[in-house]
C-alpha cells in the first residue's frame, strides 16, 4: 500500500499506458522505472502490530546506532536513550513507541536540540505514568516529509502509524533511566513492530 506519492504513482502508470498505445517503448520503460521508483520511496506494508504492555517498539525503519543512558534534555532528566538511523530506501513511515496519551509536541527553532538537527519531538505517557519521549532529526539526504497526526491530550496505541518522517532521518528514543534495553548498536529494527527497549517497574 503506498503511503506518499499516490498522484505521481497514478500519473507515472496512466504515462505508461499512453506511451504504450502510441508505441513509444521507451518512454513506457521510463514509466515503469519511475512507477517502480514511486512505490519504493511511498509504500506503507502492512504490519502486525505488537502486544508488549511494558514494550518499546522502534517509531521508525532504522539500524540502531546507540544505546545507553544519557540526558533526555525535553524532561531534563537522566534517561536510557536508544539513537538510530533511516536509510534512504527505508519506509517513511512514524508510529508511536507506545500506547499512552500524548503530553506534548515540540517543533521549531525554539525547541531543544534544533541547533543539533532535532526537528520534531513527542511526549507519550502511558497508562502507567512513564514518560516517552522520541525525537526526530533532519535528514541526511532529500528532507521529504515530517508530519504527526495526533495532538496534545489524545491517545495513540502501540505501533499505530501516526505520521511520515521521509528518507535518512534520525531518531532518539528518551525513556526512563530504569528501563532495560533489548537491543544493540547495529541492531535493524522495523517502525511500529520491534521492541527497543522494555519499561522497568520496581514493586
Amino acid at each position: 500500500m503506498l503511503t506518499l506519492f499516490r498522484l505521481p504513482f497514478a500519473a507515472a502508470v496512466v504515462l505508461g499506458l499512453g506511451a504504450a498505445v502510441a508505441g513509444y517503448w521507451w518512454l513506457v520503460l521510463a514509466a515503469v522505472l519511475l512507477a517502480a521508483l514511486v512505490y519504493a520511496m511511498g509504500r506503507d506494508p502492512v504490519r502486525d502490530a505488537p502486544s508488549h504492555p511494558l514494550g518499546i517498539v522502534s517509531p521508525i525503519d532504522a539500524q540502531v546506532v546507540a544505546v545507553g543512558r544519557g540526558h533526555d534534555p525535553f524532561l531534563n532528566r537522566e534517561a536510557l536513550t536508544v539513537r538510530m538511523r533511516q536509510r534512504m530506501w527505508m519506509t517513511a513511515v512514524l508510529c508511536s513507541p507506545t500506547e499512552g496519551r500524548v503530553e506534548q509536541i515540540w517543533g521549531g527553532p525554539d525547541m531543544p536540540g534544533f541547533e543539533e538537527g532535532v526537528r520534531l519531538a513527542i511526549h507519550v505517557r502511558t497508562d502507567e505514568g512513564d514518560d516517552v519521549i522520541f525525537a526526530v532529526g533532519r535528514p541526511r539526504g532529500p528532507y521529504g516529509p515530517l508530519a504527526w497526526s495526533v495532538q496534545p491530550g489524545e491517545r495513540v496505541g502501540q505501533g499505530q502509524r501516526r505520521g511520515l518522517v521521509g528518507w535518512g532521518r534520525e531518531a532518539v528514543v528518551y525513556v526512563p533511566a530504569r528501563s532495560s534495553p533489548t537491543v544493540q548498536s547495529g541492531t535493524r529494527v522495523e517502525a511500529g513492530t520491534d521492541l527497543v527497549c522494555r519499561l522497568v517497574h520496581v514493586n
